[in-house]
Parts: C-alpha cells; structure tokens; sequence
C-alpha cells in the first residue's frame, strides 16, 4: 500500500509540475498598430537570436492572426527586455515589443481611356 501512495504522490508532483511557457499579452494601439509582451524564464530566455525568440514571433502572428490584425504582415518597431528582478536570482521578466501592421495596398488600377463612340462609328 505504501508503494502505491508513493506513487502517486510522485505521479501527482509530475502532474503540479507541467505547464505552459506562454504567457503572454496583447493589446492594439490603434486600428494598424500592437503591443505585446511575452514573459521570459529559464526555459524560454530573454535573448533576441535563437529559438526562444522565434517561438515568440510565432506567438505574435497567433496573436494578430486571433485579434484579425495584419493580414499582409507586421514589423516590430521596438523591442525592450524589463526584467523581473536584478541580481543572482534575476532569471526572468517580460519582453514588450511595439509592432504596426505592413499594408499592401494594391496598386490603383491603370487608366484605361474610352474612345468616344463618334470616334469609333468614324472608321
């Protein structure tokens, strides 16, 4: 009986500890502009090259995508680190980026002149 209760006392500690990396906000800050903020940890770090900050891109096209923001694509204006706390055990904080959506506007169509019908009943 004692295995079992260890058992799933263990089984309850690895259930406690799963989770998720994502925390994240979302706010528009005009009808073609955002802020985001994604919060970092030991897993998901504050660096701006590798995979951590690729798996945020990816959330912040999730986002606009839920949101119905940017259809023809976003750019990130500014990008700052706040962290949680300084010092030795400092190991996290959010990151805020300032994006705006890229508008593709199709070009206006060519101006296509119509000939007069006298013009065309001359011939």
């Amino acid at each position: 009986m004692r295995v079992r209760g260890l058992a799933l006392l263990f089984l309850l500690m690895l259930i406690g500890c799963r989770g998720t990396v994502r925390h994240e906000g979302f706010a528009m800050a005009g009808p073609d502009a955002f802020l985001y903020s994604a919060h970092t940890n030991t897993v998901i770090t504050a660096n701006d090259d590798g995979e951590a900050e690729r798996l945020r891109r990816d959330w912040i096209v999730d986002a606009l995508k839920f949101h119905g923001m940017c259809p023809d694509g976003y750019v990130i204006d500014t990008r700052r680190f706040v962290p949680d706390a300084v010092g030795a055990f400092g190991n996290g904080g959010d990151i805020l980026y300032s994006g705006r959506c890229v508008n593709n506007v199709p070009p206006p169509p060519a101006i296509v002149e119509r000939k007069r019908e006298e013009e065309i009943f001359e011939k």
